[in-house]
């Protein structure tokens, strides 16, 4: 029989040989991480904070809704990449994903007139600052 020894952590009464598997696995004032914010905390503590973490909510970036971070990984694997005007919440988890076949959205148009005005004003801002650093430049080398 192996000498008995107290947890560190919990102070539970193990067998030596035991401890290193109570304190890796089994000790519930391990540390482990959040699955969904890597939070370090005790593994006691773990199901309460993911219970509440795993509700938070963000972006999907294709369709526009908001996803619970604990739907995160089934809803990638579902997306269609279809953006939506309205931002409907991830409550709306049992409701029909699009159709495949519906178009996406455009992104939006800019005119002609507005894309040479953008090209215009970059170019004299270009030129304006080469002749400034080149102005600069010479003098500094006339001192």
């Amino acid at each position: 029989m192996q000498s008995l020894v107290a947890c560190s952590l919990c102070s539970a009464t193990l067998e030596r040989g035991n401890l290193d598997i109570h304190k890796g696995e089994s000790c519930p004032q391990r540390i482990v991480n959040c699955e969904f914010c890597e939070f370090p905390l005790p593994a006691i503590d773990l199901a309460e904070h993911q219970e509440v973490c795993g509700n938070r909510t963000e972006m999907c970036y294709q369709c526009n809704r908001y996803i619970r971070l604990r739907e995160r990984y089934n809803h990638a694997s579902r997306c269609t990449g279809i953006a939506e005007n309205n931002v409907e919440s991830s409550r709306d988890v049992g409701a029909p994903e699009r159709e495949q076949g519906a178009p996406r959205r455009q992104p939006p148009e800019y005119s002609r007139k507005r894309l040479i005005f953008t090209i215009a004003v970059t170019g004299i801002a270009v030129l304006f600052g080469s002749l400034f650093f080149q102005k600069k430049a010479e003098a500094s080398q006339v001192h």
